[in-house]
């Protein structure tokens, strides 16, 4: 039998929820680090400016997708125990987690905007979504299949000696798939193709302003 959840149970659930996505350390992921057993190799500063520039992009990716998620199930009223899209929340915040580890050894830090991301998300979220469900999960179908075209160009880009940093790019990718395609099967709706094709244009050019001096990775090609 499933509990009804009230207004403050979801209050409660949104604030929890974004102290573990904005603050640091606030949490610990479900999941072990992928990478833990192995080591990098010799790695220039410009390396390491590289892996962290691209750490720091994925981490902003998301942080938007952790509001679009919180946006969904405060705006629908699901209880988030019985909504497929939880399962991709939880793994949002094993993404975080491992790329807040990640970024402290390489002696980085997430973006300062962090803050603004989320609740711009947030609001995005709970507006598709009150207005057609099917939607708001198309839009978290559309997000994560950018962010994985966006890990899938720079796991080939990453610097040859970081391993860490590839390993963990390549199961944010393996986790972005699957995210896609669960909110899918949630009863999410394909965004049209013009809409799509110009969010990709979008965010192509913002990843190419944010990683430009890097400029193997072929953003635009």
């Amino acid at each position: 039998m499933s509990r009804r959840f009230t207004h403050s149970d979801r209050f409660v659930d949104q604030l929890d929820t974004m102290l573990r996505t904005l603050v640091p350390g606030a949490t610990r992921a479900s999941r072990a680090r992928p990478g833990m057993a192995v080591r990098d190799q010799t790695m220039t500063a410009d390396d390491t400016l590289h892996s962290i520039d691209v750490l720091r992009h994925h981490h902003r990716g998301r942080v938007i997708g952790q509001g679009m998620y919180q946006g969904q199930r405060f705006a629908t009223g699901i209880s988030s125990r019985y909504q497929p899209v939880d399962d991709l929340s939880v793994r949002g915040i094993d993404h975080l987690d491992w790329c807040n580890a990640r970024l402290r050894e390489l002696g980085g830090r997430p973006s300062r905007l962090t803050p603004f991301y989320y609740t711009t998300s947030l609001g995005a979220g709970m507006l598709l979504s009150r207005r057609h469900h099917g939607r708001g999960l198309g839009l978290v179908n559309l997000a994560e299949t950018l962010q994985g075209e966006s890990l899938e160009r720079q796991l080939a880009a990453l610097p040859a000696g970081d391993n860490k940093s590839r390993a963990v790019i390549r199961q944010m990718l393996d986790d972005c798939t699957r995210h896609a395609r669960v909110a899918l099967e949630a009863g999410g709706q394909r965004w049209p193709g013009g809409w799509r094709w110009m969010t990709s244009v979008g965010a192509r050019v913002c990843e190419w302003r944010r990683l430009r001096r890097h400029s193997s990775a072929g953003l635009i090609d």
